[in-house]
């Protein structure tokens, strides 16, 4: 072979590797990569304050259960202040059954609340975004102990008899 012809095999191969690696992303050229938001919720999970028009990461909300009993963590943005998040949160969790445990408002405001059984905490965060709008990371989780059918060990924390 001469040595342009060998050149015009080289870029004809190197072309027809790259046009391979193309087509097989993700299964092949047709196949659209996942999108990380969704603008509904998750079907399966209620109970909870969420805000017209936001828009959920699904790369970050993991789901177990359903309805009002489910637990994980619900990650969503939203084109809305982190003030006005802070205020939606704090008044839509009262509204739906929430008792209001501790309230942090800050540049990272952290709210918590106890499920009307006893039996599940809610913590929330609320932080602004980069450019406009806020993010929210909802976390639900069972409460430590099971509920409020479970009273915690009380100590005698008066003088203790010296041991010999």
């Amino acid at each position: 072979m001469n040595r342009p012809a060998s050149l015009v095999a080289v870029l004809a191969l190197s072309v027809l590797a790259l046009a391979g690696c193309q087509s097989a992303q993700l299964g092949g050229g047709n196949t659209k990569a996942p999108d990380s938001s969704s603008r509904s919720a998750p079907p399966q999970i209620s109970g909870i304050a969420l805000p017209e028009g936001y828009s959920l990461d699904t790369n970050r909300t993991i789901i177990l259960g359903e309805g009002e009993r489910w637990i994980g963590r619900l990650s969503y943005s939203i084109n809305s202040s982190a003030n006005d998040m802070f205020d939606f949160i704090r008044r839509e969790m009262l509204n739906h059954g929430w008792v209001e445990v501790s309230v942090v408002r800050s540049e990272i405001s952290h709210l918590t609340y106890m499920s009307a059984q006893g039996d599940r905490v809610a913590s929330i965060l609320v932080n602004a975004a980069s450019l406009y709008g806020s993010r929210v990371e909802l976390t639900v989780s069972p409460a430590a102990g099971g509920g409020p059918s479970v009273v915690p060990a009380t100590r005698n924390v008066g003088p203790q008899p010296a041991r010999r």
